[in-house]
C-alpha cells in the first residue's frame, strides 16, 4: 500500500436515525392521526354504474370531493351519486394492524410495511419502512422500497446528484497497477487470545486522559465484529487511553467512521482478472465544554489507495483493507496536535 493518504470530497447521504428522526417523525405523526378520520371507508355507487371507494373530505353546495384509497381526490356532484354504502377498506384494516405493531418492533414493522404494499397503502408504507430504517439503518427491503442503492460504503438515492458525484468518484479511478492483497493475512494483534495486548502501556492514573470511542466500522454492509481501532489507537501511548464507555459522562470522545467495500471487478479484454477494495474512514475528537456541550479540536479523513485481489474470495480482501485502514487512522490521529501535548507517539502509515 501506498503511504499516502487524501482526503475524501463526496457527501453521502446519512443513513439510519440522523436521516429520518425529527422529519420522519413529524410526518408520521401527522399521518398516523389524520388516518382516523378516514377508517370508516364508503362505497360511492354512481349513476354510470361506477364505484368509487373512500371519506368524504369536502362538501361546497353539490359538490362532493371524495379521498380515494391511493390518496387521491375526486370531484363529484351529487347527482352522480346514486348509492352510499359503508364498507370496510384496506384502511379499516390497516388501522387494526398498526396499533397492534410497537414502534420498536422491527420484525412488526417490516411486516407491516410489506402488508401496505400489498393493498396499494404505498403512502403508509413508506411511514412503516422509514420506522425500519430507524431500528436497522441497513435493512435491505426498507433501502429499496424507499429508493435507496449501495455504493462505495454508503446508502445513496438512487439518480440523486450525490449518489452519480460517488460513482464518477469511483469509476474514475484508472486501471494501472494497484497494490496487490498477501497471499496470506496474518492474524491481527488484537485477535490473538494468547496476546496481552499493548503489555508495555502504564496503568491509568490521574494524569491520563481516557478518550471514548464511539465507531461505526463496517466491511462491506457488514459491522465489523472484532474491532482493531482501540489497540491500534493505543498504540501511540503517551497519557491518553482509548477506551468504549458511555459517550454521554465522557470529557473527551472519539468518533470514527470506517467504511471498506469492493469497488468493481477489474477486467482484462472482458476477461476478470482482479477484485478491486477501498478503505476510507472520518474521524473527530470532541472536548467537553464546562457548559456540557462537545466541541470539536480535530477532524480529519484519510482514503487509501485502492487494493487489488486476483484469486482470493473478497472476504479477504475486505479484511486486508480493514487492517490497513486502521493503521491510517491511527497514523493521522496520532499526529493530531492536541495528542503530541499529551505525549502521544506518531505512528506510521501503512506501506
Amino acid at each position: 500500500m501506498a503511504n499516502k493518504t487524501c482526503h475524501q470530497t463526496t457527501n453521502p447521504i446519512r443513513s439510519g436515525m440522523r436521516a429520518f428522526s425529527l422529519p420522519f417523525l413529524l410526518m408520521a405523526f401527522v399521518i398516523l392521526t389524520l388516518l382516523p378520520s378516514l377508517l370508516y371507508g364508503d362505497v360511492f355507487e354512481l349513476t354510470n354504474g361506477d364505484k368509487v371507494e373512500g371519506n368524504i373530505v369536502r362538501e361546497i353546495g353539490d359538490l362532493v370531493s371524495i379521498r380515494k384509497l391511493d390518496g387521491s381526490i375526486v370531484t363529484l356532484d351529487r347527482s352522480e351519486i346514486k348509492n352510499i354504502k359503508k364498507s370496510s377498506t384496506p384502511l379499516d384494516e390497516y388501522k387494526k394492524r398498526a396499533d397492534s405493531v410497537k414502534d420498536n418492533d422491527l420484525t412488526g414493522q417490516i411486516d407491516m410495511a410489506k402488508w401496505c404494499q400489498s393493498r396499494g397503502l404505498d403512502a403508509q408504507a413508506k411511514v412503516h419502512w422509514k420506522m425500519v430504517l430507524n431500528l436497522s439503518p441497513d435493512q435491505f427491503d426498507a433501502r429499496k422500497a424507499l429508493g435507496y442503492v449501495w455504493i462505495g460504503g454508503d446508502w445513496y438515492l438512487a439518480g440523486s446528484k450525490e449518489a452519480k458525484n460517488r460513482q464518477k468518484e469511483l469509476d474514475s479511478t484508472p486501471a494501472e497497477e494497484l497494490p496487490e492483497v498477501p497471499d496470506e493475512l496474518p492474524l491481527p494483534e488484537w485477535e490473538r487470545t494468547k496476546v496481552n495486548p499493548l503489555p508495555g502501556l502504564p496503568p491509568i492514573n490521574k494524569d491520563t486522559t481516557v478518550i471514548i470511542l464511539q465507531a461505526d466500522e463496517k466491511m462491506g454492509r457488514t459491522k465489523v465484529e472484532s474491532s482493531g481501532l482501540k489497540y491500534q489507537l493505543n498504540r501511540m501511548g503517551g497519557k491518553v487511553r482509548f477506551a468504549e464507555g458511555d459517550v454521554n459522562k465522557a470529557s473527551h470522545v472519539l468518533k470514527v467512521k470506517i467504511r471498506c467495500f469492493f469497488v468493481r471487478q477489474q477486467d482484462f479484454y472482458g476477461a476478470p482478472i482482479a477484485n478491486i477494495f477501498q478503505g476510507e474512514a472520518t474521524m473527530e475528537l470532541l472536548e467537553r465544554t464546562p457548559e456540557g456541550k462537545l466541541k470539536r479540536l480535530h477532524t480529519s479523513k484519510v482514503k487509501l489507495p485502492f487494493s487489488a485481489s486476483t484469486r482470493r474470495p473478497k472476504e479477504v480482501g475486505l479484511r486486508y483493507t480493514y487492517y490497513v485502514t486502521l493503521e491510517a487512522v491511527s497514523s493521522r490521529v496520532s499526529k493530531w496536535p492536541w495528542l503530541k501535548r499529551k505525549g502521544a507517539k506518531p505512528l506510521p502509515a501503512p506501506e
